[in-house]
Parts: structure tokens; C-alpha cells; sequence
């Protein structure tokens, strides 16, 4: 494809994604001023149509971005070494202003993530939470429920709380022995590699406190704990709706959006750590997401993005996903460096 074919491809899809309307020949001359004939600009139009770029939507004069010709504009998004500095400036302030604090109880900082991102681009914003047996653990608390059942609470060193009722009967003294064992010696420990010490008894780790605390924390870790997702902007959706921006299965996607297990192995699969990756239309895995856009980020613990119909400023959501995804990375990354350094 020639320079020109590109430039025509790239302001009919810029062009559609503004108005909605199919993109006319003449438009393109009148809005553009490509400094061609109306007869070339056809011609043109014809080579894309026959390439699958773009297509004619019942009988109207003008062409509108197929799945590959999104895909090739979202390409040449990619490929732009400034693009972070395309959102618009007083959404960049928006941006900063909401992460001016750097720190923040962690399932608050995530959802108001998600509502930003929402907010910003128009579309369905989420965030999934840092694995907890990814970061470090930072407080274990032992509180009695009655004669028999036992509450657990772990804290990691992001802010991550896992609770567990556990069946088990020991006396207040015992309980305070215990948590002390459990906080000095495993604060600051990765999860994933607590385990080892489970294998710790030929050095001397025998003492029944240590048995009982390591027996309750190997039944806490033993179960699976869950990512948690955090999802707004679902009426975006249904104003796609009203306006006809939207070209897929609504009811399957907002169903898909409510089995947030599902959705969460979705993301973590497709997602690539600290790059912003566009997922559009049949390129999706999940049959509800083929009609759609999906754009995901890792950023680092965890992983962010956007989902929306084709017709989507792609600009403003890349630009926007990558500018949060750095900032959210940063921000967890300094409430490591702040554990570590206390």
C-alpha cells in the first residue's frame, strides 16, 4: 500500500470514529485537502475496499473501517513514538490531580482507577488486583470467633487483605504466642515463598508454637485466593447503544463483565507487562468480546484497560491506558520501596 492509500485509510477511520458516518470520496477531498482528484481518491477507496479495509454499508456512497482497517490505524498509533502526548491537555491535568497522593488504602486506589479510566476514555474502565501470593506479607492478625473457629487475616505489603475462618481451638495465650511467631518471622517474606518454611523442621522448628502457627498459615495459603476485579463505566454500554456505536453481543459482554473469574483468566492471558496491547473485534479469544475492542495493560502487580465497541477513540485510550498504567506501577512500586526501607 502506498503512502497516499495509508493517509486515505487513516482519515476514514479517524473520520468515522468521529462522527459515526460513512466516509464519502468527497468528504475526504472537502475535509482533508489530500491535493488529489475526487476521481483518485475513488480509485483509492476502491484498492481498500477490495483489501478488506473498509466497506460499503448498504447503499450509501460512502465506506466505513472494517476489523482491518482498525487494526491497521490502531498499528500506526502503535508506531508513534509521542502518542502519550496526544490526550488532550486538561485530561492529562485530570490525570495527575487524581494521583496526586501517593498513597492510598489499596482497593480504593484500584476502583478509582478503573472509575478514571472509565471517565477519561468513555468506555468500560478495569482494573485487576496484584496476585496476593505476589507480594510480601506485612501483618498477620489471629482473632477468636468462638470456642472453635479462628479468623485469619493476612495484609500484604501493597495493601491486599485476605480473611479466612479456619476451625481451630486454642487458648488467648496461646493465640498471642503464635501471631508473634508468625509477624517476626515471616514479615517481609514473599507468599509464594512462605511455603518453605513448612519444610524448616530438621533445623530445629519444632516447638509446638511453631507447629500450630505454621499449620494455620498452611491452611490459609493452601486455598486459592482470588484476583479482584474492578469494573465502571457498564452505562457506557448502553449509551454505545442509543447512539449505534456498537457492533456486538451487549448482553453477552455485560455478562461476561459479572463472571468476573472468567474475565480476570481472560485479561491475565492476553495482557503484556508494561505495554499497551489493542484487541479488536475477531482478534478477542472470548466469543462475547468479537463484536468489541478490548485494551489491556500490565502494570506490574496487576492488570488494567478498556473495553469498548470498534468505533473507539483509540488515541485517547491508548494514550490514557499507558499514562495510568505507569503511574498506578510507580505509586505500588513506591509503597514497596517505603516497606522495605521501614
Amino acid at each position: 500500500m502506498d503512502q497516499r492509500k495509508r493517509l486515505v485509510l487513516k482519515q476514514i477511520v479517524s473520520r468515522y470514529i468521529k462522527s459515526g458516518e460513512p466516509v464519502s470520496s468527497r468528504t475526504l477531498l472537502e475535509e482533508y485537502g489530500l491535493g488529489v482528484s475526487s476521481a483518485t481518491i475513488r480509485n483509492d477507496m476502491r484498492y481498500l475496499e477490495e483489501q478488506g479495509y473498509i466497506a460499503k454499508p448498504y447503499c450509501s456512497a460512502g465506506r466505513v473501517p472494517t476489523e482491518k482497517g482498525y487494526r491497521f490505524f490502531v498499528d500506526w498509533l502503535l508506531d508513534l513514538s509521542d502518542l502519550a502526548k496526544e490526550a488532550r491537555l486538561h485530561d492529562q491535568h485530570a490525570l495527575i490531580e487524581y494521583y496526586r497522593f501517593p498513597r492510598q488504602e489499596l482497593e480504593r486506589l484500584l476502583r478509582k482507577t478503573a472509575f478514571l479510566l472509565a471517565n477519561v476514555t468513555g468506555l468500560v474502565g478495569f482494573v485487576l488486583s496484584p496476585r496476593l501470593e505476589e507480594t510480601e506479607l506485612e501483618q498477620i492478625t489471629l482473632t477468636p470467633l468462638g470456642p472453635r473457629q479462628l479468623l485469619v487475616v493476612l495484609v500484604s505489603n501493597l495493601g491486599l487483605v485476605e480473611s479466612q475462618v479456619l476451625e481451630a481451638q486454642f487458648t488467648p495465650a496461646e493465640l498471642a504466642e503464635i501471631s508473634a511467631l508468625l509477624n517476626e518471622r515471616l514479615r517481609g517474606k514473599p507468599l509464594k515463598e512462605i511455603r518453605q518454611f513448612f519444610e524448616l523442621e530438621e533445623e530445629g522448628w519444632i516447638e509446638p508454637a511453631l507447629r500450630n502457627s505454621l499449620a494455620i498459615l498452611g491452611e490459609v495459603l493452601a486455598r486459592e485466593s482470588r484476583q479482584r476485579l474492578y469494573i465502571e463505566g457498564i452505562l457506557s454500554l448502553l449509551e454505545s447503544v442509543l447512539e449505534g456505536r456498537d457492533q456486538g453481543d451487549r448482553l453477552g459482554v455485560i455478562k461476561l463483565l459479572s463472571d468476573e473469574r472468567r474475565f480476570a483468566q481472560f485479561l491475565s492471558e492476553v495482557a503484556r507487562e508494561g505495554e499497551v496491547r489493542v484487541l479488536i473485534g475477531r482478534e478477542n479469544p472470548l466469543p462475547e468480546l468479537q463484536g468489541w475492542s478490548v485494551i489491556t495493560m500490565g502494570y506490574g502487580y496487576g492488570v488494567l484497560g478498556g473495553l469498548g465497541p470498534l468505533r473507539m477513540d483509540y488515541s485517547k485510550a491508548f494514550s490514557t491506558t499507558l499514562y495510568v498504567g505507569n503511574r498506578l506501577r510507580a505509586i505500588l512500586s513506591s509503597a514497596e520501596r517505603k516497606e522495605v526501607d521501614n
